[in-house]
């Protein structure tokens, strides 16, 4: 650890001496071994599987809408942090078939902290890393009236990127995050929960995105900070909410949440290299962004009813659910720093931007949704289920007209699971969804206007088939398909066609003998895009930033003689990545190797384990892109270490 890390750990150890261990908290955390499938989940500082919050299968369920606190709706506009989270779960295949109202592209179910047996606890999180990273958490629970009214609560100051991240090229920020999660049980048949989570990031360097000036990657150029030293950004992340779960009678329960979310950043920068040669000579734009804003409020209510009579079981599900939402952004403005190398760019003098007046845009989305579900012991079970959406959207673009839209379409979706012999399931399901477009940006010809609102559907069908009690097999088919919005040949921002998703799906996820855990997934597909005419408009068949396969491989085995230590490898492959709209140009495939070792001991009585991890062990070299054209650095090979202590 770094000397400060050091420092800040002597201070806290006196002060939580008085705690004591009165059960594990995170010292013991391992998303590998806690895993019942691949596809994704997180635990703590850690994750495993194919798919993130930001991404499953090739879309990003954040933007869709489908983000969830312990199964209720949630609007989503700044991140939530480990002081008020355990660790989230990716609900997609046959995860959501006993999912009330489950939705294309699946869904990220997050779960609060939790509470304690009655007793104080605390953990300690202290990680370093490269470039100056390094971090400290500590987390506690403190019974405020026994087991009835406890106070999980915690706090994290850090410099660097959040671990496990690792490596930022030196794009460093500052980090201070304070959260509590405070669970009231009056009863047993009742429980409250509210939470308040705040975060500040000050002095995040701004990491300069290439585009080229043709159909070829950016050439390679020596990793690091490449970017200006004054254009350092701040950034506000509050998140609040409360929630309640009643059990109603011996049939009926009631779970309710309402939150609010707001992502401010009063200081941004873009630094942009452009039309950028073979040689590595680009033109070189620096953009200022004033006050960006967006606040939401969201909630679901929900009213469940259960029924058994012999060997079968009813439900009925009865929710409404709906966000309003207001954002102000744009206004910013462009200054020509000239032209420059990518590799060793000119530091220029922080530029007097002058901004201009922002975007308003406001957002109203309401459903309301009714479900039933029936299971028959031996059988299997079936669930359909129905909402009806009501959206309501505004924007006032400066120099522009207003635009307004309307829309209330109605949704459906059905899902089925059969037993087959030696305990495998089949599944099946079919599910439509209703997304937010959103408004072209200032810089298209149809400037404010709102895109049309975005209807999706999706099938998907697998087996899942457990070898034994603790590892099982999961395969499956899905297709998904929804509108491809971009810019056409004359700069307008309009459908173009639409995307279509397909792939197998693998996820094996267990223990195989004693010791050896691993959590193996596969995605084998593509994105495809089909419409009329794309060729013309210079837009190819396949989707920006979407690579056909993946692979993720985890396994952690725990040495037979030394138990204390357990050793895993991490193996993260992709293949080839469409980097250009009309798919001229292509990122070729990567694979990531980071091995890494757990040592579980003891500290003054209390259980740590010290973590580390090698990222990009073989030191891969590649362009990165996301799901829109432009290039980013990709991490070099660097370390990870941080130790965790239960007190």
């Amino acid at each position: 650890m770094h000397v400060a890390s050091r420092f800040v750990w002597a201070l806290l150890l006196p002060v939580l001496g008085p705690f004591t261990a009165a059960m594990a908290q995170h010292a013991s955390d391992n998303p590998v071994v806690s895993a019942e499938d691949a596809f994704g989940l997180t635990v703590g500082l850690e994750s495993t599987g194919l798919y993130s919050p930001g991404a499953i299968r090739g879309f990003n369920p954040q933007a869709a809408g489908n983000i969830r606190i312990d199964g209720l709706y949630f609007d989503q506009q700044a991140p939530l942090s480990n002081r008020v989270i355990e660790g989230s779960s990716i609900r997609v295949g046959i995860s959501e078939i006993d999912y009330a109202f489950p939705a294309p592209t699946g869904i990220v179910d997050y779960d609060l902290r939790h509470a304690t047996d009655g007793k104080p606890t605390a953990t300690i999180i202290a990680e370093s890393g490269p470039f100056d990273d390094e971090n400290i958490s500590v987390d506690g629970s403190v019974p405020l009236l026994s087991k009835e009214l406890q106070l999980p609560i915690g706090m994290n100051l850090a410099t660097g990127t959040s671990p496990p991240s690792g490596s930022n090229l030196g794009y460093t920020a500052k980090y201070a995050n304070f959260g509590a999660a405070p669970v009231w049980k009056p009863s047993a048949d009742v429980t409250v929960r509210v939470f308040v989570d705040g975060q500040q990031t000050t002095d995040a360097r701004t990491q300069p995105t290439v585009f080229t000036a043709g159909d070829y990657l950016p050439p390679r150029v020596q990793r690091g900070f490449q970017g200006q030293y004054w254009a350092l950004g701040r950034y506000r992340g509050e998140n609040f909410g409360g929630l309640i779960q009643a059990k109603l009678s011996s049939h009926w329960s009631l779970a309710a949440g309402i939150f609010r979310s707001i992502y401010d950043v009063p200081v941004s920068y873009a630094d942009l290299f452009v039309n950028t040669q073979p040689s590595g000579l680009a033109d070189h734009l620096l953009i200022g962004l004033p006050d960006q804003r967006t606040a939401s409020d969201s909630g679901e209510v929900r009213l469940t009813g259960a029924f058994t009579q012999g060997r079968w079981a009813q439900k009925v599900v009865l929710v409404a659910r709906g966000r309003d939402e207001q954002a102000r952004y744009g206004g910013e403005d462009a200054v020509d720093a000239g032209m420059t190398y990518i590799g060793a760019p000119a530091q220029v003098p922080a530029p007097d931007f002058l901004y201009t007046e922002r975007v308003y845009d406001h957002t109203q989305l309401w459903s309301t949704g009714a479900a039933y579900q029936v299971q028959r012991a031996g059988w299997g079970e079936l669930a359909v289920g129905a909402q009806k959406e009501f959206y309501d959207k505004s924007v006032l673009t400066p120099g522009s007209p207003p635009s307004h839209l309307t829309d209330d379409p109605g949704r459906m979706y059905g899902t089925a699971a059969v037993p087959l012999s030696g305990g495998a399931v089949l599944y099946s399901d079919y599910t439509q969804g209703f997304e937010d477009s959103g408004a072209v940006p200032t810089s298209a010809a149809n400037r404010g206007a709102i895109l049309q609102t975005t209807r999706t559907w999706q099938v998907d069908s697998g087996v899942r088939y457990p070898f034994t009690s603790n590892l099982s097999l999961i395969a499956g088919y899905f297709e998904l398909d929804r509108p491809y919005f971009n810019f056409d040949a004359d700069n307008v921002d309009r459908k173009l066609g639409d995307q279509r998703a397909s792939g197998l799906e693998l996820s094996l996820a267990g223990q195989v003998i004693s010791g050896l855990y691993v959590n193996i997934g596969a995605l084998l597909g593509h994105v495809e895009i089909r419409g009329s005419n794309l060729a013309t408009q210079g837009i190819g068949t396949e989707a920006v930033g979407q690579p056909h396969n993946m692979l993720l491989a985890n396994a952690v085995y725990t040495l037979p003689h030394l138990p204390a230590w357990s050793v895993d490898l991490n193996i993260q492959h992709f293949s080839s990545v469409p980097a250009a709209v009309d798919n001229g140009a292509y990122v070729p495939q990567l694979t990531i190797v980071n091995p890494g070792a757990r040592y579980q001991f003891k500290i003054a009585g209390a259980p740590a384990t010290l973590r580390a991890q090698l990222q990009n062990a073989f030191n891969a070299y590649i362009w990165n892109i996301g799901y829109s054209p432009g290039y980013l650095q990709f991490p070099p090979r660097t370390y990870l270490v941080y130790l965790t202590v239960d007190i």
